[in-house]
C-alpha cells in the first residue's frame, strides 16, 4: 500500500512540543542570568565577624530585658520623627553609644549616628531624609559599664496630605 496525498495530514505535535521545549530552556537560561547579576546586601559588610561575636550580642539582649523597664523605639507619621526612650535608670547613668539604620533593601542607605539622649533618656532623629519603606533601628550603649541593646523594625512613610 502507498501513502495518498489525501491521507497525510498536517500534525503541528512535534513543532509545538519543540518550541515549547526550547522556550522552557530559554527561559531557564534567562532567569539563571538574571539571578547572578542580582545584587545581595548582607547586612553590614562586616557580616561575618559580627556572627562570631554573637554570643556578646545575646547577653546584651539578654541584660536588656532583664531591666524590667522597656526601651522604646517608635516612628511618628505626623511628625516624621523616630524617638527612642531609654528606662529612666539609664538615662541618669549618662548612656554612651550609637543608633544604627539599617535599610534591609539597600545596604548603601545604612547610617550610624551617635546616642545623644537627653535627660529624660530619650531622642528624636529626623527621619525626612530616609526613603519610605522597611527600616530596622538598633539601639547599642553601654551604662554604669553594661552594655546594651535594643532593636526595632520601622515602617517609613510620608504622611500623604488630604
Amino acid at each position: 500500500m502507498s501513502r495518498s496525498p489525501a491521507n497525510s495530514e498536517f500534525n503541528p505535535w512535534p513543532y509545538a512540543l519543540s518550541a515549547f521545549l526550547g522556550l522552557f530552556v530559554a527561559c531557564v537560561v534567562g532567569f539563571g542570568i538574571w539571578a547572578v547579576r542580582q545584587k545581595m546586601d548582607l547586612v553590614g559588610p562586616d557580616y561575618y565577624e559580627q556572627e562570631v561575636r554573637f554570643q556578646t550580642q545575646i547577653d546584651r539582649q539578654a541584660r536588656t530585658l532583664a531591666m524590667g523597664q522597656p526601651v522604646e523605639i517608635a516612628y511618628s507619621h505626623d511628625s516624621n520623627r523616630i524617638s527612642i526612650a531609654l528606662p529612666s535608670t539609664h538615662a541618669q547613668a549618662t548612656p554612651t553609644g550609637q543608633i544604627r539604620l539599617y535599610r534591609p533593601s539597600d545596604a548603601s542607605l545604612d547610617r550610624t549616628l551617635p546616642l545623644a539622649v537627653d535627660a529624660t533618656g530619650r531622642q528624636e532623629l529626623d527621619a525626612s531624609a530616609l526613603l519610605q519603606g522597611r527600616w530596622k533601628v538598633r539601639v547599642d550603649w553601654t551604662s554604669a559599664g553594661s552594655e546594651y541593646t535594643a532593636e526595632e523594625t520601622l515602617d517609613v512613610a510620608r504622611r500623604v496630605a488630604l
